[in-house]
């Protein structure tokens, strides 16, 4: 038989043998968490990572919104003092005079500025350039009505 020394021995060994086991078993629940844990942060990584890039590519669509808007100002102004030096040319002359002496040209002329105009705003809307406007020497010789379009870097003259 076993005595109480022997039986105290025995609840001790068990005691440590629990606590063991139960070390163990903390143990491999805390790996478990920490390898959750570093999937979880990996996720957070690569999201912040998506952010960034996202918030970078809005930077440079910003920026070249900017741009492209800055690039429209500057061609509206151009227009702006196309359509002004039109109405200086109009307000030069008196087409109804002119029309009684020399109908035939009055008519031509009508004719060709309406022409000019139409393609005026075939160009306004992205139209290419054609082969006369390519070819001539001057924008104003490749359209009189509106040469800031067939040369972006062309100025109304101011008078």
């Amino acid at each position: 038989m076993m005595g109480i020394g022997g039986a105290i021995k025995a609840i001790v060994a068990l005691i440590i043998v629990g606590a063991i086991g139960l070390g163990g078993w903390y143990l491999m629940n805390l790996k478990a968490d920490l390898a959750i844990s570093e999937m979880n942060n990996q996720k957070l990584q690569e999201g912040l990572q998506q952010q960034q890039e996202l918030l970078e590519q809005q930077q440079k669509d910003i920026t070249q919104i900017q741009e492209t808007n800055k690039e429209l100002s500057q061609q509206n102004e151009k227009q702006r003092k196309d359509v002004d030096s039109l109405s200086k040319k109009f307000a030069k002359r008196d087409i109804g005079e002119r029309a009684v002496e020399n109908p035939e040209l009055v008519e031509k002329l009508v004719n060709r500025g309406t022409e000019n105009v139409l393609r005026c705003l075939e160009l306004a809307s992205g139209a290419p350039l054609n082969e006369k406007e390519k070819a001539a020497k001057t924008p104003v010789e490749a359209n009189r009505e509106c040469p800031s379009l067939v040369d972006r870097n062309y100025s109304a003259p101011t008078n």
